[in-house]
């Protein structure tokens, strides 16, 4: 009687010893995640999301519907299976599935910088770790990729996330390549770098073992390539689609650009005090804690490679895609500036600390400039929002929406504007195309951007250009965009 009041008197504790590991574990990446993602929040209220993740949302509506998503619509951008399935869970939210989206990146932004946190702490220091975490979360480009929605946030958390757990205790195994598995079906370097990791533990690996690893290794491409077989056809589509969208948005994607633009992107991302802080920390690293470096150094030489080589297979050279890399970079800048700590007292900590308050004060006085790059964030935000938002009330008219039911399908003048209509009108596959480059024939509803500055400074020089056909006549009309129905769909 006494064990078993004993035992029951136990339970409790241990649930609560359990809950309280948690909290310590996970309370504090958590709690960053909402504090960067309410402050983001208040201060840029984004809502409208980016171009890809507003179509993720439309094959999302697609497949809730019961049919197959539109992988092939006009200019379609690459269809990222972990993106779907996101908005698949934030479909039912119906218009505040935005907010799922928006409030997804930027926790995911949040819980980077704990990771890139505690990666640092784990390799160097702690003063290390937070610095390079504070660079991350500041970042002006980091953050329109977060307010805007991009996948590239989850990516870098994933990433990062699987950097920290195999510096913690090397060759972990299995949890390293579940995460890079999550992280493939975003973006295919983690493919690259599940690939080599299963290599780097192939020696002594089990026979039993190294089956469960390539089994991991190959889940994101295979489920990925599957796909995209059931949907188009083809299993290679995303990787065709890409190339074909380089294409016709005359993206770089030449192998001459790689030097140049692989350096440019890393910079942009970083800006101009990190660029002199890095190879100092880069520096100080391969003299005093080299075998520390060789981890995060290494997977971000990995992804710049598998960049680097994207044009070969005919990818575009974007800026997002340095992101991650270049998140794993900010370590050394965080030892640049406070890598004196680890040394003994004496003349060589003397002059690390001089170097390492030159590298700070860089960031002091770049400070200004980086204010006037946020600034022009929230103005950019401001901008694209009230073109947005008068793509929002042409979806939510009653005139067109009856037009769009009696006369589908609708033309737009570019394709920019076509999944946030097919999104906001409810629209089936194939409802809503573009006439830019002849991609779809014109429809009996056309939508068209207004010839005058606030349209004239969203499209910037690539103001797209139309031709009305007789008897289309005006039915709506707001300070962006004009629609025009043909006869009988008014």
């Amino acid at each position: 009687m006494a064990t078993a009041q004993s035992t029951r008197a136990a339970a409790p504790a241990t649930w609560q010893s359990g809950l309280l590991v948690a909290l310590r574990r996970f309370g504090p990446p958590l709690l960053l995640a909402v504090v960067v993602a309410g402050v983001m929040q208040v201060v840029y209220d984004p809502w409208y999301l980016n171009y890809d993740a507003r179509y993720a949302l439309v094959w999302a509506q697609d497949l809730a519907g019961g049919v197959l998503p539109e992988y092939k619509a006009d200019y379609a951008p690459t269809p990222r299976p972990f993106q779907t399935l996101l908005a698949l869970i934030a479909t039912p939210f119906g218009d505040a599935s935005d907010n799922v989206m928006t409030w997804f990146a930027l926790m995911s932004l949040g819980i980077a910088a704990w990771l890139v946190y505690r990666l640092g702490e784990t390799l160097f220091s702690r003063w290390a770790g937070a610095i390079a975490a504070l660079v991350v979360v500041t970042r002006p480009v980091v953050e329109r990729d977060a307010l805007l929605g991009y996948q590239d946030l989850p990516f870098m958390a994933l990433i990062v996330g699987a950097v920290l757990i195999e510096a913690q205790r090397p060759r972990r195994g299995l949890p390293v390549l579940a995460l890079l598995a999550v992280a493939g079906l975003i973006r295919p370097e983690a493919w690259v770098l599940s690939g080599l990791y299963v290599l780097y533990l192939w020696r002594d690996a089990a026979p039993r073992e190294r089956v469960r690893y390539v089994a991991l290794a190959a889940t994101a491409p295979v489920l990925w390539a599957l796909t995209d077989l059931i949907v188009t056809g083809d299993p290679l589509h995303s990787m065709h689609g890409t190339a074909e969208l380089a294409v016709d948005n005359e993206r770089r994607r030449s192998l001459s650009d790689v030097p140049r633009w692989s350096v440019q992107y890393v910079a942009y991302t970083l800006r101009e005090p990190l660029l002199v802080g890095i190879p100092i920390g880069l520096f100080f690293a391969w003299r005093y804690r080299r075998k520390q470096m060789a981890l995060p150094l290494a997977v971000a030489a990995v992804m710049l490679a598998v960049f680097a080589v994207g044009p070969i297979f005919g990818l575009p050279l974007i800026g997002r895609y340095v992101r991650t890399p270049a998140a794993l970079l900010t370590l050394f800048y965080g030892l640049a500036v406070v890598g004196w700590m680890l040394l003994p007292r004496g003349r060589t900590r003397t002059i690390w600390t001089v170097v390492g308050v030159v590298c700070a004060l860089l960031s002091v006085a770049f400070l200004p400039r980086h204010y006037t790059l946020l600034e022009g964030l929230d103005l950019r935000f401001e901008r694209d929002g009230r073109i947005y938002g008068a793509i929002y009330d042409v979806a939510h008219d009653p005139a067109v929406v009856r037009a769009f039911a009696t006369c589908q399908p609708m033309s737009v003048a570019d394709h920019r504007p076509v999944p946030y209509l097919r999104n906001w009108l409810d629209g089936e596959p194939g409802s809503v195309g573009t006439i830019e480059g002849r991609a779809s024939p014109m429809g009996r509803v056309l939508v068209v951007p207004r010839r005058n500055r606030t349209a004239r400074r969203f499209y910037r020089g690539d103001f797209p250009k139309w031709k009305v056909p007789a008897g289309y006549r005006t039915i709506y009309l707001n300070r962006a965009w004009r629609v025009y129905a043909a006869p009988g769909c008014s």
